[in-house]
């Protein structure tokens, strides 16, 4: 069995997870990247997408929003701007904002505004991921 390390995930609203886990496989803007205990420390961004950890052989998912993750020897801190678990997504609710948000991305002037345009796609990105988890396309 391998040996275990702390896992936090933090949102603005709070921490969503404080765990002791056997590794973590997250969305780097770099690619996915997985982390075991004695990882070799490094601070890196976090894109949205699928942030997972390693449990009694089974793997729980969370929706992760961006942000950035503190990989330390024996722990890891993920700080993103939102973080949902599988059981917290309503698989016909978030269809319904995918063709929201795509419509309003439509709507936005990438040239002329693009932190806009930029905070929009993260959150395109968010809700497909959601769509994932929950099982959909």
């Amino acid at each position: 069995m391998a040996d275990k390390f702390k896992v936090e995930l933090v949102t603005p609203r709070g921490i969503v997870l404080d765990k002791m886990v056997d590794g973590v496989i997250a969305p780097g803007v770099m690619g996915e990247f997985g982390v075991l205990i004695g990882h070799t420390p490094m601070l890196t961004f976090i894109k949205p997408g699928i942030f997972s950890y390693l449990e009694s052989d089974r793997f729980v998912k969370y929706a992760v929003g961006a942000g950035f993750c503190e990989v330390l020897k024996d722990s890891v801190t993920v700080l993103v701007e939102e973080a949902h678990s599988v059981e917290s997504i309503d698989k016909n609710e978030v269809s319904d904002e995918l063709v929201m948000l795509e419509r309003q991305l439509l709507e936005i002037n990438a040239l002329e505004n693009s932190a806009e345009y930029e905070r929009m796609l993260n959150r395109v990105k968010v809700v497909k991921a959601k769509i994932s988890l929950a099982g959909g396309n």
